[in-house]
């Protein structure tokens, strides 16, 4: 009888330590400037420490590209990744609350599309966009789908006549222009789509956990108006949705 009184206890001690609250949230994330910028600053960043900090969880990041990511949470070797659509991965768990939106978009020489017509337009034709995006999830008609890890190889492949479109975000195709001082006089651009971004967790009780702190704080921070503060400190009020 004592033995199993004993067990008990033991069984009752397991499971409050199973279910305490972390202390910290490990995010793996692609680098994005001014959203998640390799020295740790960032609009999402400085997000993430809103909703966590005042929970008593400190923040770790780390950044990698963005497969790479994904594929961390789901062997549960950090808690969430950035910057995923809504059930993009099966392995993953979703909160209610969003905090971006890619306005996907098609990048194309204009003397191969004189009438671009949308979506219609990428029938059939040799379309890239970065390893793990996942877009043909959203593409009603047949594309020949490629991949790439960089967007620097994408750009000078679209510049040598080697596929017909790029797609990517809105905010991270005009930020690779720039950075690598692409010449589009020959480029037409075009808006697809506009998917939004959400966190997704590692689907076990620790991640439950950390998805229902996200939600219980950002409406904290959304009511606040907190939220909008954040995003016109980091002069990125134009990307505010809520």
């Amino acid at each position: 009888m004592f033995r199993k009184i004993v067990l008990f206890i033991l069984l009752i001690h397991v499971q409050l330590f199973a279910t305490q609250t972390p202390k910290e949230i490990f995010i793996v994330t692609e680098s994005w400037e001014d959203l998640t910028n390799k020295d740790g600053s960032g609009l999402y960043f400085d997000l993430a420490r809103m909703i966590y900090e005042p929970a008593g969880i400190s923040v770790r990041i780390k950044i990698y590209p963005y497969k790479r990511s994904s594929m961390m949470v789901e062997k549960k070797l950090a808690d969430v990744w950035l910057g995923s659509y809504l059930e993009e991965e099966d392995y993953a768990i979703y909160p209610k609350y969003y905090f971006d939106e890619d306005v996907v978009t098609a990048m194309y020489k204009k003397k191969k599309f004189l009438n671009f017509d949308g979506l219609n337009s990428l029938k059939d034709k040799n379309v890239y966009w970065m390893r793990g995006y996942d877009y043909d999830e959203y593409i009603t008609v047949p594309i020949k789908k490629h991949e790439r890890n960089d967007r620097k190889s994408i750009l000078q492949s679209l510049e040598k006549d080697r596929f017909d479109i790029f797609l990517d975000a809105k905010f991270d195709m005009t930020d690779a222009i720039e950075r690598f001082d692409f010449n589009t006089s020959e480029y037409g651009f075009n808006e697809i789509f506009k998917i939004k971004l959400y966190p997704a967790f590692r689907n076990d009780e620790r991640g439950k956990m950390l998805k229902e702190i996200w939600d219980r704080e950002f409406k904290i921070i959304l009511d606040d108006g907190s939220l909008k503060k954040l995003y016109i400190r980091h002069k990125l009020e134009e990307y505010y949705l809520y």
